[in-house]
């Protein structure tokens, strides 16, 4: 039996398939990340301060990390300086075999099947290699292009959660999808 909780350690090799690889965040995402961050839909469903800035963005990349997160950039396997998205995991307990994943696509890469794919390679290495039971990720329910690549990726929609969020200063419904090994 796990005494405490052990960080979560990078995947090693970085997780890729076919056109995307996921990646610890980099200084070199800095500008990417600020132009997809100041994007209204990704600052609407996510919790990215208004405005973003590059110090926003340096200080996630600096501290985003944690014991209990691993934040990853989604990139192009062809150019891994092409940011796509991000995919990461958060509130990982490896003592109850249990966290939350989340995930964002950069608005020049959505409707290309980026999300859904980020999410099938994380949760598969999450749900296998690192050993977790249970992932649980939640969406607001008027996202249904969340809901989609959530369902899409083997997640079964649950619960309509109350509050389940704050955003802002404001307290949002939220649906809990939830996939198991």
């Amino acid at each position: 039996m796990l005494i405490g909780n052990p960080p979560v350690e990078l995947p090693a090799p970085p997780l890729a398939s076919g056109p995307l690889l996921l990646r610890e965040w980099a200084e070199s995402d800095v500008g990417s990340l600020v132009d997809a961050c100041s994007d209204p839909l990704t600052a609407r469903y996510t919790s990215v301060p208004i405005p973003y800035t590059p110090e926003d963005a340096r200080r996630f990349i600096s501290f985003g990390r944690s014991p209990t997160a691993l934040p990853l950039a989604v990139v192009s396997a062809d150019d891994d300086s092409q940011l796509l998205g991000a995919v990461g995991l958060h509130a990982v307990s490896l003592t109850r075999r249990r966290t939350e994943i989340g995930y964002w696509t950069a608005p020049w890469a959505r409707s290309q099947g980026v999300a859904q794919a980020a999410l099938e390679l994380l949760s598969g290495w999450a749900l296998g290699p690192l050993g977790l039971e249970r992932l649980d990720l939640y969406v607001e329910p008027e996202n249904e292009s969340s809901q989609r690549v959530a369902q899409r990726a083997g997640y079964k929609r649950g619960a309509l959660v109350r509050s389940g969020i704050a955003l802002r200063g404001r307290r949002y419904d939220v649906l809990r999808f939830t996939r198991l090994r």
